[in-house]
């Protein structure tokens, strides 16, 4: 008779909650974040006079309102920001709204789409955040399973915003 090997520990049985690895995790989401809100804002600036600004702005609003979210979150977990961490987020916001990708705002260069694409993996990268977080709710006092979900969904939401403002408009930019 054969012996069954030991199923390697899943995910399905945790242990103990790292609180350091998991208030490290969301502290390099957020300082992450932080040049995601003046990126948009800045965007919104590129396509100023444009039905694809208004759309950009709203984003931004919305981006900011999930950042706050987030530092909600991390509060509510007995987290805190290290000060060097705030210090690295107010810098790198202030670099997102210099919008390095796209200095002079210009619709109609290769930047343009870059522009776009960073948008689009800054969402993908907090999509990832919320579904990590949804999987981790039941394991962890404070977190939200709804709540995470919920940001998941409305992230997806603004990805997919963004995905539309390229589809309407990249034909104009590469085809001419």
């Amino acid at each position: 008779m054969s012996e069954t090997p030991a199923a390697p520990a899943s995910e399905s049985q945790p242990s103990a909650l790292d609180r350091e690895m998991l208030e490290d995790y969301l502290n390099q989401h957020l300082l992450g974040s932080r040049p995601g809100v003046p990126a948009f804002r800045a965007a919104a600036d590129t396509w100023e006079g444009t039905p694809q600004h208004a759309v950009l702005a709203r984003l931004a609003d919305g981006v900011e309102a999930s950042q706050e979210r987030l530092e909600e979150i991390i509060a509510r977990l007995g987290f805190t920001t290290p000060v060097r961490d705030r210090a690295a987020g107010a810098v790198a916001a202030a670099g997102g709204r210099l919008n390095p990708v796209n200095a002079v705002r210009a619709k109609g260069s290769g930047w343009t789409q870059v522009e776009l694409d960073v948008l689009t993996g800054a969402l993908q990268g907090q999509s990832e955040m919320w579904r990590i977080l949804e999987r981790l709710a039941p394991h962890v006092p404070g977190l939200d399973a709804e709540e995470a979900r919920g940001l998941l969904e409305q992230t997806r939401e603004y990805l997919a915003e963004v995905q539309r403002v390229t589809d309407e408009t990249l034909l104009r930019r590469f085809l001419g």
